[in-house]
């Protein structure tokens, strides 16, 4: 098994991202998955059904019996792919021969107790029959445990990829079974779920498409299944519903081993400590690498030493090695001239604003200082001009916010301009033409203008009919809120129920206007 080439990211994960992670390899290779299964698992399944043509439900079973063998072949593909190797349609189709080869044994027990039920279940109408059949479903149910058990999804890797005798699969087993068994006991339950309603789900879709006031026949098949069994059912229909199981299997086993498989590859994570073991090999790698460089530039260095032992001779040669004479005087012996010139260099250097560096630091220094005085005044200046609202004062300003202006609500505009002068007489005559959602829209709209004109409601573009009749109640006795209950309720009568209000609804909205004409008080 070679890390480096996981196509996946190898962390220690939770159990559901686990699942999460066999599923995604699921619809990465869906394509191939389709494939295998019509290439060699339909087949079978299908040479099945007609081999027990006249007991399909035995079919069935006998394909429910042997659902660990298909779920091996899916399997195949997801262990490759998981390792950088996308296996080849050929090999994925000789792996279901080769595991009906090593499972003889298993599918000839399934084999028999197929018989076996459809020879007790063929007139269990007496009482001895009867019991026969009961007994015969206690075995199986006995023997669900030989086949599978709760967590199969998360020991089958184990078994078709490890390769262990019994003890050894056991130990197996429990070790990596300790962290996932109830994650991969949830998962056999959930996949369960789905096979069943994916299989009912084929039926009611049938159902869906047969034209409405037909009758062909299925609540009388309904009961037939319920006082006969799958024996009252008529053939084709039990041939229907066997290729719908094996279509609901097909979907649901795929799902079913990737999930389980996720949790098998992060049980190992955490338990072998997978993603250390990479992290070491990569460092191995590049300890590697770093050693062939030091070795590769200490050979490099002594080849440049002897270089250079060669050439050192032509490089003392140079002109830059020649040896400089000047001549140096001590304070005895040196002249009168070069006295006075010492002398007058230093009286030169003595005056602290002479010197080129010294000059240069204190303009620096006042060109900083000029800059930091310029920003701080610009500063000042610009928080005046933003906050320049505090500093006026006047007869008409006031320390509030600013009117919020409103248009439309709930699609309507309610701007004062939008409205009639004589709001009330327009909406009357409107009602009397016969226009009654015109009508009762021009008062909606008065009254909202109104409250929102003159402050007394905090109406927002937003609302709708219902928000503005809860700020209108809340707001209590200013806004009128008895009378904007009875126009919203006419409203929303006549806008959305597309029926007029009653008549003693109407007079009151008519007899007890309380807002202004146009919007105003």
């Amino acid at each position: 098994m070679e890390l480096e080439k996981v196509t996946a990211e190898i962390r220690p994960r939770t159990q559901w991202e686990a699942v999460d992670l066999g599923i995604s390899l699921v619809r990465q290779h869906a394509g191939l998955l389709a494939k295998i299964w019509l290439c060699s698992i339909i087949p079978l399944c299908l040479v099945i059904l007609g081999l027990f043509w006249n007991a399909l439900f035995w079919g069935c079973f006998l394909i429910w019996w042997m659902k660990p063998i298909w779920e091996r072949v899916t399997l195949f593909p997801l262990s490759r792919s998981l390792f950088g190797e996308t296996p080849k349609l050929s090999q994925a189709i000789r792996v279901l021969p080769l595991e009906l080869s090593h499972n003889w044994k298993f599918i000839a027990l399934g084999l028999v107790l197929t018989l076996i039920g459809l020879a007790a279940h063929q007139g269990a109408d007496s009482p001895g029959e009867a019991g026969l059949a009961v007994l015969y479903w206690l075995v199986v149910l006995g023997l669900f445990f030989y086949r599978s058990n709760l967590y199969r999804s998360l020991v089958l890797p184990i078994k078709f990829l490890e390769g262990l005798d019994k003890q050894q699969y056991r130990a197996r087993s429990q070790a990596l079974s300790f962290r996932s068994s109830g994650t991969a006991s949830a998962l056999t339950a959930l996949c369960l779920a789905m096979e069943f309603f994916v299989f009912m789900s084929q039926f009611y879709y049938i159902d869906l498409m047969v034209p409405d006031g037909s009758d062909w026949g299925y609540q009388q098949l309904i009961n037939d299944f319920f006082e006969g069994g799958p024996g009252g059912l008529p053939s084709w229909v039990i041939a229907v519903a066997a290729l719908f199981y094996v279509a609901a299997m097909t979907l649901t086993t795929w799902f079913y081993v990737g999930g389980g498989f996720g949790l098998y590859v992060n049980s190992r994570i955490w338990i072998e400590g997978w993603d250390i073991e990479l992290t070491f090999k990569r460092l191995g790698q590049r300890v590697g690498l770093v050693l062939l460089a030091c070795c590769f530039s200490a050979t490099t260095q002594s080849a440049r030493a002897e270089t250079n032992e060669v050439s050192i001779e032509s490089i003392l040669a140079d002109d830059d090695f020649e040896v400089q004479k000047r001549e140096v005087w001590t304070e005895k012996e040196k002249p009168e001239d070069e006295i006075e010139k010492e002398e007058a260099s230093s009286s030169a250097s003595s005056d602290p604003g002479s010197g080129d560096g010294m000059s240069l630091f204190v303009q620096g220094g006042s060109i900083i200082f000029w800059v930091i005085v310029t920003l701080v005044v610009v500063g000042l200046i610009w928080l005046i001009i933003k906050n320049r609202q505090i500093f006026k004062v006047g007869p008409g300003e006031s320390s509030g916010e600013k009117k919020k202006i409103i248009r439309t609500v709930a699609g309507m505009n309610v701007t004062a301009e939008s409205l009639p002068k004589r709001l009330v007489e327009v909406a009357r005559e409107l009602w009397n033409q016969g226009l009654q959602k015109e009508a009762l829209g021009l008062l909606y709209r008065g009254a909202i203008s109104s409250l929102v004109t003159r402050q007394l409601v905090d109406i927002e573009e937003s609302d709708t009919e219902m928000d503005c009749l809860h700020r209108v109640l809340s707001t209590g006795e200013p806004a009128n809120p008895q009378y904007f209950e009875a126009l919203t309720t006419a409203w929303m009568i006549q806008a959305y129920a597309l029926s007029s209000p009653e008549d003693e609804l109407m007079q009151r909205i008519w007899n007890q206007w309380p807002f202004g004409e146009g919007g105003k008080s």
